[in-house]
């Protein structure tokens, strides 16, 4: 094992952690939390000079990593990061439990947007900044790896994209790497900052706007109010919605739409399921908001497809609260929970790519049932699918509704109800942040018990790193020689 090459990336990854939060440094002054210098300094300064001390240190090299290495170089990454992202909560003393900031960071990194804060307009601005920055920064994921570290690699980048992406993106957009990764990380910021300038015409100023702009475009979901975005106009509704559906989908999508290559839009079969999963379930809730309570129309289409769009992408916005909705239509978003948004998004969950694939996996072998001797294949976008990888999907999904089971249970023994056990576990693991029971829209995670924060945080980095990519190295055979 490679251990000081992954040691020696790990310190640039420190370095990276410690420039982002040198950027809370202008906001503190800008609102006069200059009480904060101290713990701000602290929290620069430890991955600053680990990482120095790491970086001068750790040398002679062999700069090539095999697989092996390199599931364990994206999974100490996250584990780092979110020990990281910790020291600005605990050393401020916002969040004084350290299991708690560590739950709020690693929650932040890994787009989940789950929270134990009980009272978020209560902390210092330049707190709520950096929280929010952990969802951007978390959202590009490998994106920021790549454009850090993988200039000196000699092994096959892309490996390493798809170890930590949303699984394996379909359309390729460069044969070069760090030329995929810098036309991403492009496509992100620009969104980012057309997503500012929106939400300041619909005047909200520029540290809100922008705060609200990571948490949507990495479809995290930390807000800086309490009450989400219910306060907001319903302009504003509308455009966080918009940004929320287009961070959803796979941004190779954006590049050839920049491109003016409006084909592979039309062709995309994940692209047509994700959008027609957005409008069916909607409509529904639409229909059964505008009947079972005074809203009206527009306020109940709002109102539903800002939730349908915010669940499914994985964001975890909130306009209102499902769970005071109709029983099938809160049920309707829990279902949601189970989909995921597209591969190659910042979204989480299971991905609605998988469950084409395992659909048309399914009815393949229905068919072959019923018609032993016919042929048939699976496509996707004009593409043959082999049997060995729509099965290799079909067990990605059952592991993953195992875990969701297990984890269910894990919880329900520290005494949560069986709705709040499973509403936790799947929010998590899905990167979504509400869930049902007594973590749902109107509520957070404060309650939960030290060991269950800890255990959900293990299933925000299993989710984000797709399960196997984290979990691999826990078993015995990936330390065999």
């Amino acid at each position: 094992m490679n251990y000081k090459f992954i040691i020696h990336l790990l310190g640039r990854i420190l370095l990276v952690l410690s420039g982002f939060m040198v950027t809370m440094i202008p906001w503190m002054f800008y609102f006069h939390e200059e009480w904060l210098m101290i713990p701000v300094i602290e929290s620069i300064s430890i991955p600053l000079i680990l990482g120095l001390i790491i970086i001068l240190t750790v040398k002679n090299f062999d700069r090539e990593l095999n697989r092996k290495e390199g599931y364990l170089l994206v999974s100490s990454v996250w584990v780092v990061m979110g020990i990281v992202g910790s020291l600005p909560f605990y050393f401020s003393q916002t969040i004084p439990s350290y299991i708690d900031a560590l739950f709020e960071s690693v929650s932040g990194f890994t787009t989940t947007g789950s929270s134990i804060l009980t009272d978020i307009e209560a902390l210092p601005k330049s707190i709520l900044y950096w929280r929010s920055l952990t969802h951007w920064i978390g959202g590009m994921g490998i994106i920021l790896l790549v454009i850090a570290i993988l200039p000196i690699l000699k092994i096959a980048g892309y490996q390493l994209f798809g170890m930590e992406a949303s699984g394996v993106m379909v359309e390729k957009i460069t044969p070069r790497t760090r030329g995929v990764a810098k036309r991403l990380w492009g496509i992100y910021i620009l969104i980012t900052f057309v997503l500012v300038g929106l939400l300041m015409i619909g005047k909200v100023n520029f540290y809100e706007s922008l705060c609200l702009a990571f948490g949507t475009v990495a479809t995290g979901g930390f807000a800086t109010t309490n009450d989400s975005i219910a306060g907001y106009s319903a302009y504003v509704q509308y455009i966080i919605a918009l940004f929320m559906l287009l961070s959803g989908m796979n941004f190779t999508l954006h590049y050839f739409m920049m491109k003016g290559d409006f084909k592979k839009l039309l062709r995309n079969t994940e692209l047509k399921v994700y959008l027609s999963i957005i409008f069916i379930v909607g409509f529904v809730i639409t229909i059964i908001l505008f009947f079972s309570s005074n809203l009206g129309f527009e306020t109940s289409f709002r109102d539903s497809f800002f939730q349908v769009v915010s669940i499914i992408t994985a964001t975890g916005f909130a306009t209102a609260d499902y769970l005071q909705w109709k029983p099938v239509a809160w049920m309707l978003i829990f279902g949601l929970m189970f989909v995921g948004a597209s591969v190659g998004s910042t979204g989480g969950g299971i991905k609605v790519i998988r469950h084409v694939v395992a659909f048309k996996r399914i009815r393949k072998q229905t068919k072959k049932l019923l018609h032993p001797n016919a042929i048939t294949s699976i496509k996707v976008n004009g593409r043959m699918v082999k049997d060995e990888t729509a099965d290799a999907i079909l067990t990605f999904i059952l592991i993953y509704l195992g875990i969701f089971g297990i984890g269910s249970l894990v919880m329900a023994s520290l005494g949560l109800d069986m709705e709040t056990a499973m509403g936790s576990v799947i929010t998590t693991m899905g990167g979504i942040g509400p869930g049902i029971g007594t973590v749902g829209p109107a509520s957070n995670f404060a309650h939960i018990p030290a060991f269950g924060k800890i255990f959900l945080a293990l299933m925000m980095i299993t989710g984000r790193l797709e399960i196997f990519t984290f979990w691999i190295i826990f078993t015995p055979a990936f330390w065999k020689k």
